[in-house]
């Protein structure tokens, strides 16, 4: 697809890859690739060399004994996913959760015997018995599916293997985000909203990428963050004493 919009010759592959290395990085970068709505337009090719098998035989198989992993998700990872879906006063309607539900099913595994049970299972266990007919509760649900689905499910999977052969590893699950007109009130942490405290931009102020309100309290957690994630490239340790392996940042 990136080829193709670029102009770059489709019947040899190594003349496509030349044509794409000499092409000018924004030229590349501007590109608008829509992938199926619940895949990944990119995703690691295991070509033998660089990565010689699918990742989870590598590390059932103990190639990353030696090596230290921190990883973690957001709260509100698939904020994407529901944003589309979701009226902003009134939360999320039951035919809106239903096909929201039944799209994710279809996109990820089209149409296998058992489809209906699989939709069905989903939606039960992502329903809030209690207070199943709140749009707002309903909204929350559906956004922790994707949310597991997308990045919870499988972070936990890499720790759990990397955890079980006694390697070091450093899960985390952040909480918080910026304040900014870019996000509705109702949002929790979504995709990427810990680069900014990564990379310390609380303490310079709003940029174009992030037009945030940082507060003092984002400058505090900012540099909480950016002490776990350089102690750890450091030394392998989120901080010298370190005794608990699970990490809550944010409110």
């Amino acid at each position: 697809m990136l080829a193709r919009k670029v102009g770059c010759n489709l019947e040899d592959t190594v003349e496509l890859v030349v044509c794409l290395q000499r092409k000018h990085y924004k030229e590349l970068v501007d590109q608008d690739i829509q992938p199926a709505r619940y895949h990944i337009a990119f995703g690691p090719v295991i070509d033998g060399d660089v990565i010689p098998d699918d990742p989870q035989i590598l590390m059932e198989q103990g190639e990353f004994l030696n090596y230290d992993i921190m990883l973690g998700v957001n709260q509100g990872e698939g904020l994407k996913f529901v944003e589309l879906i979701v009226d902003n006063d009134n939360g999320v309607q039951a035919n809106d959760f239903d096909y929201a539900v039944s799209s994710f099913v279809d996109d990820l595994y089209g149409y296998p015997e058992g489809k209906d049970i699989l939709r069905e299972t989903i939606k039960f266990m992502y329903t809030d018995w209690a207070d199943r007919h709140n749009p707002e509760t309903r909204r929350k649900t559906l956004l922790a599916l994707f949310t597991d689905h997308q990045w919870v499910a499988p972070a936990v999977a890499t720790a759990d293997l990397h955890s079980s052969f006694g390697s070091p590893t450093y899960f985390y699950a952040f909480y918080h985000h910026c304040q900014t007109e870019q996000v509705p009130p109702w949002a929790d942490a979504a995709h990427g909203d810990e680069i900014p405290y990564v990379f310390g931009l609380p303490m310079i102020g709003p940029t174009e990428l992030f037009p945030c309100n940082f507060s003092k309290n984002d400058v505090m957690l900012s540099a909480v963050v950016m002490t776990y994630w350089t102690n750890f490239a450091k030394t392998g340790y989120l901080h010298r004493n370190v005794a608990n392996k699970a990490c809550f940042l944010g409110r």
